[in-house]
């Protein structure tokens, strides 16, 4: 009876982690969040099979739904999930994707059709007694791939923190915290621990998922070649180059402050004209893109008026010295473009509704570069900017746009004595 409680209380535990990582999974629409659900939804199913055994008996369907759950399904989603994380190239995501979902299907087909031995009862039964050689080898592989997948990854993740890579750094504690996880759950499902050990092991392990995986999502302010915001600023106009890779993960770039000498790989631009800029009477350009900006006396974000006179060109009220942003060029994996398209203009709907601050925020296509978009941003001053770094609307869309997206470029920029931003040349924007 007491084993009956205990499953019970983990199961109950498991339902509510398991829940809150499926909403979070739904909402960010995030693959390693996605794999990570399947292991909580697959162990809390061994735990509720585990639950419903002790008080009323184990039969052949609890007891497969219980392996396939803490077994088979628990342990190999959970390393792809690690393995999504972590991994900076497309081609070990996409080979871990396809391993997983295909050894999944042939194992579920065996492990729920192949005969059993022996009896059941109320005590929790142990798959080498019940099962025959075929599916005990298929659950040993799952828990051997489990295991050197976990701790590859935590090894590697390790290095690279050692390194000083800034990800990595942020990852380790949350990897670490998953690895346990799946030491855990390989060690509850093997049927060599007590049942009650047996029991905590997995509700620890659901626990573990869980907050492990809220640990990661803050991550996505921005990562490796995909950041187009950096931590420091710099005066004048400056391009950091960060190598082509596919669909490498984002990593945050280090924020503005005046950098004391040209970086290796930097394409240094001139400095922007100081004398007075003159307005064509073509509103074409960033600043009518999107909302942002309009005709003749309308408003912009942050009440800045566009006065008379200017061809609708809005001329930015206020002293726009302190003005500073960014331009991000993303090179875009072929076939992706509409997908990257829609995130952009949500996110441009969400600066425009939620940034009063945001001088101009527009996306480009390029001519004649069909796989090419150009991000330009202006804040109004260092504030804005720090505080646009930190919005939902922006860390949702460098999460969901990373998958689509092959290399970044990013050009920082600063006002400096100019009053208002110089007309842009005609392109098309989106």
């Amino acid at each position: 009876m007491v084993d009956a409680l205990l499953a019970l209380l983990a199961t109950l535990g498991a339902l509510a982690a398991t829940g809150l990582l499926v909403q979070r999974a739904y909402k960010d629409r995030l693959l390693y969040l996605i794999a990570w659900s399947f292991t909580q939804v697959g162990l809390t199913l061994a735990l509720l099979c585990m639950a419903l055994g002790f008080m009323m008996g184990f039969n052949g369907p609890l007891f497969r739904v219980m392996e396939l759950g803490a077994a088979l399904i628990g342990p190999v989603w959970l390393a792809l999930g690690m393995i999504e994380l972590i991994a900076r190239y497309v081609q070990v995501r996409f080979g871990a994707w396809l391993f997983a979902i295909s050894y999944t299907v042939v194992a579920i087909v065996i492990l729920m059709l192949d005969p059993l031995k022996g009896s059941l009862s109320k005590s929790l039964p142990k798959p080498g007694s019940t099962y025959d050689a075929l599916p005990l080898l298929l659950i040993d592989g799952a828990h051997v791939v489990a295991v050197i997948s976990l701790a590859a990854c935590t090894g590697v993740t390790a290095w690279l923190a050692s390194k000083q890579d800034r990800e990595a750094g942020e990852l380790l504690i949350p990897i670490a915290l998953v690895a346990l996880a799946g030491v855990l759950v390989v060690s509850g499902s093997r049927g060599f621990l007590p049942a009650p050990v047996a029991v905590i092991a997995l509700g620890a392990a659901v626990g573990l998922v869980w907050y492990g995986a809220m640990r990661t999502i803050p991550v996505y302010d921005g990562e490796q070649g995909y950041d187009e915001y950096g931590e420091e600023p710099a005066s004048g106009y400056e391009e950091q180059a960060y190598p082509a890779k596919p669909a490498a993960k984002p990593e945050p770039v280090p924020a503005p402050t005046p950098p004391p000498a040209p970086r290796r790989g930097e394409l240094r631009f001139p400095e922007p004209a100081t004398e007075e800029p003159r307005f064509s009477g073509d509103p074409a350009g960033p600043t009518a893109i999107d909302g942002i900006g309009g005709p003749a006396g309308l408003p912009i974000p942050g009440g800045l008026p566009a006065p008379a006179g200017t061809g609708g060109m809005p001329l930015p009220g206020g002293d726009l010295s302190k003005a500073c942003g960014q331009i991000t060029v993303y090179t875009l994996l072929d076939g992706r473009e509409e997908a990257f398209d829609r995130l952009a203009a949500d996110l441009v709907k969400a600066a425009r509704a939620n940034e009063p601050e945001t001088v101009i925020f527009a996306c480009h296509e390029v001519v004649g570069g069909p796989t090419q978009r150009i991000f330009y941003q202006l804040f109004r001053d260092e504030a804005a900017f720090t505080a646009h770094r930190g919005q939902p609307h922006l860390r949702r869309f460098l999460a969901e746009s990373r998958t689509h997206v092959l290399a970044t470029n990013v050009i920082e920029l600063k006002l400096g004595p100019a009053k208002m931003p110089l007309p842009a040349p005609e392109f098309p924007g989106r």
